[in-house]
């Protein structure tokens, strides 16, 4: 679901590069010359920027684009298919039409190659594309952007066409480079981290399970007794389980247990956690003051899913809409800042000397017994409190 829907799904990116001082104009001069296009003749689909207020507006005259401190834009991806049986149907009629032509002889593998290109090629041709895309959401101040997709291949399409046009290029926010980008750790953690893994390409599998340690972690945080979140401006959180919760075993497999309530799963989560398995995906509920926040997280800790915040009114001018632009921003920072205190809190243990002597001990006992540590003692959101 899109970025400013009720129930929103997308994935975090971080632009590291730096940026002109003219921020606007050269925005603006990127859109622009990334715009959206019709498809052209031959081609199977077209990609470009349009107007956040209107899909299918490909101008940013008026600087539609300009939120506050915010970007925002549309990605359109127009898409020409044809269906499997047209093809089919039309490739029957060109086979029998070669066999009338040729004495009943059936055509090599060769011809019925260059006859299924031809044969697409000509469909595709009479074909209307179909609209479809995401919204986009930039933060050049925090240097972070929000994609309102989960599709690896549109996400392959968008990064191409930005990258060819703004020359810069994007890092996705997940497990690894969350941590070593918007977390604040002392050098001797930062190598700890960075010897988890390769990096590269493998970097988002390599580093999995750390998304699946974190969130079992976050379960086990939650059950303890502890204080609330502190937010900025003295703002105040807690966090509480949702109503779903996936197990599966870190290092692959099938097997997944799929829990579904609070009042009668938890135990079967429980017996997950003690034969290995470990929290693949979680639904988080979240309260800050008067706001109540509910989404979903999976290991990679790259996309939120299902984010339902605070209902908004529905905007009866122009200026309302901005105003509710913002306010929405607000919303989506503050879970940001949430998760960003909760991973950090994870990632100063994990990555402790003490991590196997201190926390993995207290969750081990919390894993084969489903009790607070015994002393009752209060886990901290401190930064240098002990768990």
């Amino acid at each position: 679901m899109p970025i400013q829907s009720s129930s929103a799904s997308f994935v975090r990116y971080l632009l590291p590069d730096p940026l002109p001082g003219d921020l606007w104009s050269y925005v603006e001069e990127k859109l622009n010359a990334g715009r959206f296009r019709e498809c052209e003749e031959g081609l199977e689909w077209s990609a470009g920027f349009t107007s956040w207020d209107d899909f299918f507006e490909d101008s940013f005259e008026y600087s539609t684009h300009h939120k506050g401190e915010y970007v925002a834009f549309h990605f359109r991806v127009d898409q020409k298919k044809v269906p499997a049986m047209v093809l089919k149907q039309h490739m029957r009629e060109a086979i029998r039409k070669h066999r009338d032509e040729n004495g009943g002889k059936w055509p090599s593998r060769h011809q019925r190659q260059e006859m299924l290109e031809t044969t697409q090629a000509m469909l595709l041709s009479r074909a209307f594309p179909k609209p479809g895309g995401f919204d986009v959401v930039w933060s050049p101040s925090a240097r972070w952007m929000l994609l309102g997709t989960t599709s690896s291949k549109m996400l392959e399409i968008f990064m191409e066409h930005f990258e060819k046009h703004f020359r810069l290029y994007p890092l996705p926010l997940f497990h690894v480079n969350w941590a070593s980008h918007l977390i604040e750790l002392d050098e001797r953690r930062k190598d700890s981290l960075h010897s988890m893994t390769s990096g590269g390409i493998r970097a988002l599998e390599e580093g999995r399970f750390l998304g699946y340690e974190f969130l079992t972690w976050l379960w086990f945080f939650i059950e303890q007794p502890h204080e609330l979140l502190g937010l900025p401006q003295d703002r105040k959180a807690e966090i509480h389980l949702g109503e779903r919760m996936i197990l599966s075993l870190p290092q692959g497999g099938k097997e997944r247990i799929v829990c579904t309530t609070q009042a009668n799963a938890l135990h079967e989560a429980r017996t997950a956690l003690r034969q290995g398995k470990r929290v693949e995906q979680i639904q988080l509920f979240l309260r800050a003051g008067d706001n109540e926040y509910l989404f979903t997280l999976d290991s990679t800790l790259w996309s939120i899913k299902g984010l339902k915040t605070p209902k908004q009114p529905p905007a009866a001018r122009e200026e309302d809409a901005d105003g509710r632009f913002l306010e929405r921003m607000y919303f989506l920072e503050e879970v940001f800042s949430a998760l960003n205190l909760l991973y950090e809190r994870f990632l100063r243990e994990r990555l402790d000397s003490s991590w196997e002597s201190g926390t993995l001990k207290l969750m081990q006992h919390w894993i084969e017994t489903g009790k607070e540590p015994e002393d009752g003692a209060t886990v901290s959101t401190g930064q240098d409190a002990p768990f």
